[in-house]
């Protein structure tokens, strides 16, 4: 009787060994830096100095943009980051925004791609998502689709008649107009200008360390390849030119590329 009550007890601690040893996760963070480069050099505010495939020389005063359902890929599995949707605000006139550490635990490991969208998905593009500065200033007028703009790259550009005018590179949800002019009673659909954007750069996390990394915005590709951009001919203001926008958004495809510290 001795010998058959050893053999459970037996089972039980050796079960109970398996779970013990067994290999826990362990963590590190990340830390996302933005910056905003012309022909990979940092902007110089506010220098009428820079030239676009058009030949339009232009300057640029800030930028103000939005990512959205932030996400990395580990071993084929898509790890998403679950703070605020993966919603991140950048403003290059505030400092502290050009620097996101994520609050969420990343496993250790090694990670081949971060992905993101570029503004918003049409489930969270809405009005009054937002309620405090500064992200308030990027609402997008509810006439015109309502929630918020994808991005702002504010400026000026000096004309073929050699006069300055402001350039307000803005994109959010375009409008399809009944005939020719931009009349809002008009309208008769909506595009949602968004896209997704995948950065195959290899990275590692490691236990208890935050990784950081670069993601840069070349903003010189908005305009060029595969389509010209020129400010002349699209004018100061594009909220209302849905095919503006569509130009931008397929010229977004090389725009941001990923480094790693």
């Amino acid at each position: 009787m001795k010998k058959q009550k050893l053999f459970p007890l037996f089972f039980f601690f050796l079960v109970f060994s398996f779970i013990a040893c067994e290999e826990k996760d362990e963590y590190g963070s990340i830390e996302v830096h933005f910056n905003h480069l012309i022909e990979n050099e940092e902007i110089i505010f506010d220098s009428m100095g820079y030239i676009n495939e058009a030949n339009n020389l232009y300057l640029v005063t800030e930028i103000k943009w939005f990512v959205s359902r932030v996400c990395l890929f580990k071993d084929g599995k898509k790890i998403e980051i679950s703070e605020n949707d993966g919603i991140h605000y950048i403003d290059t006139k505030l400092e502290n925004t050009l620097k996101w550490k994520i609050n969420q635990e990343i496993v250790v490991g090694d990670y081949d791609s971060l992905q993101f969208i570029f503004g918003f998905n049409e489930k969270d593009n809405i009005s009054n998502r937002f309620v405090n500065h500064p992200e308030t200033s990027m609402a997008w007028p509810r006439h015109l689709g309502g929630g918020f703009h994808y991005m702002m790259i504010n400026g000026k550009f000096t004309r073929n008649d050699g006069a300055v005018s402001s350039m307000n590179v803005h994109m959010g949800i375009g409008q399809i107009y009944e005939g020719t002019t931009y009349s809002v009673d008009s309208i008769k659909s909506f595009v949602h200008n968004h896209f997704t954007v995948t950065l195959r750069q290899p990275f590692n996390v490691e236990k208890n360390k935050t990784r950081t990394i670069v993601i840069n915005m070349n903003v010189e590709n908005w305009f060029k390849n595969p389509h010209t951009y020129d400010h002349n001919y699209w004018g100061s203001h594009i909220m209302q030119k849905q095919d503006a926008m569509h130009m931008l958004k397929e010229n977004g495809w090389n725009v941001f590329d990923m480094k790693i510290k």
